[in-house]
């Protein structure tokens, strides 16, 4: 080996040398850095024995990679669905709550024993009225809550059909420059790294797949298989301008103006959030629309003539399509926001306190409603009647996910609040168990690819190794060509 090529060959590994320590420098930088995969300076020997750095990779764990954003996905939406069912659970979920349907029919029920046991007292009627007034008010409120969830749950879904067609947009123009830049031969590992974030945030909002392609192109896929990305960006849009319709699913996300499948299907927060608004919300409004009609149903009057000629009609519980009854066999959709106590026997309104004993309050003024036609004060068959009918079995929809084989609205009530209660749980457990798994999966993903400190400690303690190797290499060139130089002289 001639003195010349020696010298090359030591130089050049002092070049790819600065080049190594460049990229561990790199890596070090990134080393809080999640998204960041670490980075190898490639070697290479060229025909003489010396090296050069060829480019710079990163690490790669594709299958990883897959895992860590299909885990993210799933617990991007059991948050929402866990969040939503924890705000419905408050108010409905504990039967004992103050504010829950089925403590205050209880209640109820309560109030209309005590007033049996003293019916001429107006003190106990007037028990009846406000306990029959909190019951109207919760049912009310109840459904104004599972309403507003259902509107927040679709604003929130509009703002991360936007997010999401951001967030795409700009993953195209990044896997555009990376794809050129591969092509060319430039470093791209930095941009790839920045794209692997994006794709993490992309799964958060719903389930994908990524297909990677040649000149490091990738390409992803909704979970149902629909395009997303592919060479460029899908057009996204919802019409968040479309009202929700009460008892109706709202607006699907759309894909080149295709509707895509909602909820499970979906995945990430946007399908969390299409189960909260066309499936939980839904099923928990029926169910308090449903109680509401078994307590109209429950304290109706009837025609108490010996040859009844007059239909039944909503009593101490009306409704804005009262006195009618509403049907049975389907929900009335918006029946609990509407319930509410009779003004008949409201004292403020001009009613009479007296009627819930008596009967009469449909139509005080048709007296073949009136339960105690003898103006007894001590009659306390009316109110024992009510008492019994809170319990007495009734049908219910089959469309609200509940059944009750008997005790009546009181049970239909306890076993909604069961339900709400027991998915609330339920999606509390799930939801925490998919946290510590998308965590588990995003640490298994940067342990494999991601900056080990130690190991670019080691990786600089070589690099200098080789560094004080080149440069006594050259330092004994130099020393030859003087002694060359002297023999000449």
């Amino acid at each position: 080996m001639s003195l010349s090529v020696a010298y090359n060959i030591a130089r050049g590994a002092l070049a790819a040398n600065a080049a190594s320590a460049s990229v561990v420098s790199r890596n070090v930088t990134n080393g809080e850095n999640s998204n960041a995969a670490r980075k190898t300076a490639l070697l290479v020997t060229d025909a003489t024995g010396g090296v050069y750095v060829a480019g710079v990779a990163s690490q790669v764990a594709t299958a990883l990679l897959e895992k860590a954003l299909e885990s993210a996905s799933a617990s991007g939406q059991s948050v929402e669905v866990s969040g939503a069912l924890r705000q419905l659970a408050e108010f409905i979920g504990d039967p004992e709550l103050e504010t829950s349907p089925a403590a205050l029919i209880g209640a109820f029920r309560g109030a209309l024993q005590a007033a049996a046991a003293v019916p001429h007292d107006a003190t106990a009627l007037q028990g009846v009225l406000s306990a029959a007034e909190r019951l109207a008010a919760s049912l009310n409120m109840a459904s104004d809550t599972t309403a507003s969830i259902r509107q927040t749950a679709q604003e929130s879904f509009a703002q991360g059909v936007g997010e999401l067609q951001t967030l795409v947009e700009s993953f195209s123009d990044l896997n555009r420059e990376i794809v050129t830049g591969t092509a060319l031969g430039q470093d791209v590992t930095d941009q790839i790294d920045r794209r692997n974030g994006l794709l993490g945030q992309i799964a958060e909002l719903v389930n994908i797949r990524t297909q990677t392609r040649a000149d490091n192109d990738v390409a992803i896929f909704l979970g149902n298989g629909a395009i997303l990305f592919e060479t460029s960006a899908r057009t996204i849009s919802f019409d968040g301008s479309a009202a929700l319709l009460p008892g109706q699913p709202g607006s699907l996300l759309r894909i080149d103006g295709i509707p895509q499948s909602s909820g499970e299907r979906l995945g990430g927060k946007l399908g969390g959030l299409l189960i909260v608004r066309d499936e939980i919300s839904l099923q928990v409004s029926s169910q308090l629309d449903e109680i509401a009609r078994g307590l109209i149903v429950a304290t109706r009057e009837s025609d108490q003539s010996a040859v009844p000629t007059g239909g039944d009609q909503a009593g101490l519980f009306t409704y804005a399509g009262g006195p009618g009854l509403p049907p049975s066999g389907a929900v009335t959709t918006g029946l609990a926001s509407m319930i509410s106590v009779n003004a008949n026997v409201r004292p403020a309104q001009g009613g009479l306190l007296e009627l819930i004993r008596d009967g009469g309050i449909s139509d005080p003024g048709d007296p073949r409603y009136d339960y105690n036609a003898a103006s007894e004060p001590g009659y306390s068959g009316r109110l024992n009647q009510l008492i019994d009918s809170l319990t007495a079995d009734q049908p219910f929809a089959s469309s609200i996910g509940i059944s009750v084989a008997s005790g009546g609205v009181l049970a239909l009530a306890t076993t909604s609040a069961g339900w709400v209660e027991g998915e609330r749980s339920s999606s509390s457990a799930d939801s925490e168990q998919k946290k510590i798994l998308a965590g588990k999966a995003s640490s298994a993903w940067h342990s494999e690819v991601g900056v080990n400190l130690d190991d670019e400690l080691t990786a600089l303690m070589a690099l200098e190794r080789s560094y004080q190797a080149s440069s006594r290499l050259i330092s004994s060139v130099n020393a030859m060509f003087d002694a060359l130089l002297s023999a000449v002289r």
